[in-house]
């Protein structure tokens, strides 16, 4: 039975100021609690919509309860950074690291999902209620999940990998990984959901172009929709590799060169990786036309002073 290392990984690293633990903290905490208050947020939202499809509802359901997930993952690095260690010994290790991991990976493939289930609805209207029953995609969700732990186990157990806590990132992170796997996380975590999403957006530019021209050419202004839309998706991806590429690619260098990276590097490629789970609420939820209406009749009720009249937002409809 292995035994969780927890020695920091940056024992060679200066020691920070009180003041500064004081920013790091709350800074860490401002992230975690804009992760957890938008993902109930969105849960909620998409519980009250109602002309949404409901395989799009499922899909953005499993997208906020996984990056939830990992917004309370998130608050044990809290109280690591305000303790300076970690806070739950060696199991709470352990746990930490096979659940986040866990975690992230049904991130990504929740919103590869989404992107795929919207593209199938523009590009197969009419096939797409037989593809995309709420049946078949909650089977596909469970399906996901299984592959996803699965990927965790085996990541733990067939690489070796150890449990460490890492004093710069605050995190319980897998050690002694070898630079096959870093090239692979690279690749199967960040290149290959970057390029399914981008090959996606291209494709729906040249069907955008052709069905502009058709509305064009009868006077119809509907195009402006189609463009707004195609706007989010480009959104969606380059958020996603603005979040994803820095942290893998800092891996995959330190590991080929045998240097680390500074521990300011370090410590904000992870936590901007983090953030994306924030990311996902303000571009799939509060960039769509329904869910911005549906969630200030929510604030709405919740807080009467929100009733008062504001001139309109313009934001990218999906």
């Amino acid at each position: 039975m292995s035994t969780v290392n927890m020695n920091s990984t940056s024992t060679d690293s200066v020691g920070l100021s009180p003041v500064l633990i004081a920013l790091r903290t709350c800074f860490i905490a401002i992230i975690v609690l804009l992760i957890i208050s938008g993902n109930i947020f969105s849960i909620a939202v998409t519980r009250r919509v109602s002309n949404l499809a409901v395989t799009t509802k499922i899909l953005m359901t499993s997208l906020a309860v996984y990056d939830l997930l990992i917004g309370f993952l998130a608050t044990l690095s809290i109280a690591a950074s305000a303790m300076d260690r970690w806070p739950v010994g060696d199991l709470g290790c352990e746990i930490f690291s096979l659940s986040s991991t866990f975690c992230f990976g049904m991130s990504i493939l929740s919103i590869v999902c989404i992107n795929i289930e919207r593209f199938l609805a523009v590009t197969r209207p009419y096939k797409f209620p037989v593809w995309c029953t709420p049946s078949r995609v909650k089977k596909a969700v469970v399906f996901l999940a299984l592959f996803s732990l699965a990927f965790s186990i085996a990541v733990k157990f067939m690489a070796k990998a150890l449990p460490e806590y890492d004093k710069i990132k605050l995190i319980c992170d897998y050690s002694n990984i070898s630079t096959f796997m870093h090239y692979g996380a690279l690749f199967v975590i960040d290149i290959v959901p970057t390029s399914t999403m981008s090959l996606i957006y291209y494709r729906l530019i040249k069907i955008s172009r052709q069905h502009e021209q058709r509305l064009n050419q009868n006077g119809n202004n509907e195009a402006n929709n189609d463009n707004k839309a195609l706007k989010t998706f480009l959104v969606v991806t380059l958020t996603f590799a603005g979040c994803y590429t820095p942290f893998f690619t800092m891996r995959v260098v330190e590991t080929t060169s045998g240097e680390s990276a500074p521990d300011w590097v370090q410590f904000l490629t992870y936590w901007l990786l983090v953030s994306n789970s924030m990311f996902n609420v303000i571009i799939y939820c509060l960039f769509n036309k329904v869910f911005r209406q549906t969630a200030k009749k929510i604030l709405s009720e919740r807080f009467p002073c929100c009733n008062r009249s504001v001139a309109p937002l313009e934001v990218i409809v999906l």
